[in-house]
């Protein structure tokens, strides 16, 4: 199975790498492609959720493509994806001018951690120093009094890309989401701070540009309705050894890593799918400043809630 290569600017998107859905179900099942930038525990309520067959509930049959957010937005744009995660990506999107809306809020909060070389015993050693860039390792750099000029930001592009480059040494510090965080601590990196005691940026959720959503406002209801009752299912205590299992068969990390990079993420996930208006006037703030944006923004602009509210109400019949 392809997917059709992806073209904006006159040029190739990168090719994809995705995990296919099943063909097993009704041939009515409508076809939704997601794309997760990385297949750490901050997407697992979409892959989580693929493998035990919530989606296929919903009739529906996903494919999760794994890209890197800048590729994901633009492909939003063209049509050639149903949904992203990248909700970070997004807003920036959003404050150009593009026709994109938050529809759905997985993580109140980032999960991410600054992760830095053993050599690196605090936020303040990263003066001059080389970091993954990102908008929440800036607030962590304000945050520690230290200007975020005298730090060198370094553009990955991708979580694992941050990874690779941190393991390898050609940066110092890196944001990482679980188990990556978790991983690299054990390997001696040091855990400089959490982004979510430094600014309410969110984590994953669902994007949709505004004509899908009104070519097929259904799909990005079942869609939604699928990812709520797999986090759902999630937060059932009895599930945890199943979840912690399951992240063992993907991440090779032990039992006790996987079981607190677990807890990590399900500490943030939205109870159900939304988030408080003032931290996401308060993020749309911080995007405004790091982007140097003067328009106003506001909650309203950013989402389009109308979505999640019908899944949400459906589930709760």
């Amino acid at each position: 199975m392809g997917i059709k290569a992806l073209r904006f600017a006159g040029g190739l998107i990168a090719a994809l790498v995705f995990f296919p859905s099943v063909r097993c179900s009704a041939q009515s099942n409508a076809r939704a492609i997601v794309h997760i930038p990385t297949k750490s525990l901050t997407s697992m309520p979409l892959f989580f959720g693929k493998d035990k067959g919530f989606f296929t509930r919903e009739n529906v049959d996903v494919d999760l493509v794994l890209m890197s957010p800048p590729t994901a937005i633009a492909a939003l744009v063209a049509g050639e994806l149903d949904f992203s995660t990248t909700v970070g990506a997004g807003i920036s999107a959003t404050m150009r001018g593009l026709p994109i809306k938050r529809i759905l809020y997985i993580q109140q909060s980032v999960t991410f951690a600054l992760m830095a070389a053993p050599e690196v015993k605090s936020v303040r050693d990263l003066v001059g120093k080389s970091l993954g860039a990102a908008i929440a390792a800036r607030e962590i750099i304000k945050g520690n009094g230290v200007d975020p000029s005298a730090v060198n930001f370094f553009y990955t592009q991708s979580t694992e890309s941050s990874r690779t480059a941190l393991l390898s040494k050609k940066i110092t510090a890196a944001m990482l989401p679980p188990p990556f965080a978790e991983e690299t601590q054990v390997r001696g990196f040091n855990r400089l701070a959490e982004a979510k005691d430094y600014a309410p940026l969110s984590g994953i959720g669902l994007l949709a540009s505004s004509d899908a959503l009104k070519k097929n406002p259904n799909k990005a209801v079942a869609v939604i309705r699928a990812v709520l009752r797999t986090m759902a299912y999630m937060r059932v205590p009895k599930n945890h050894n199943e979840l912690v299992d399951y992240i063992l068969k993907i991440h090779k990390i032990d039992s006790f890593v996987a079981a607190e990079a677990l807890a990590t993420v399900m500490a943030v996930y939205s109870k159900d799918g939304t988030k408080p208006r003032e931290a996401v006037q308060h993020e749309i703030d911080i995007y405004r400043e790091a982007l140097k944006i003067t328009k106003p923004l506001t909650p309203d602009e950013l989402e389009d809630m109308s979505y999640q509210k019908r899944a949400y109400e459906f589930l709760g019949r």
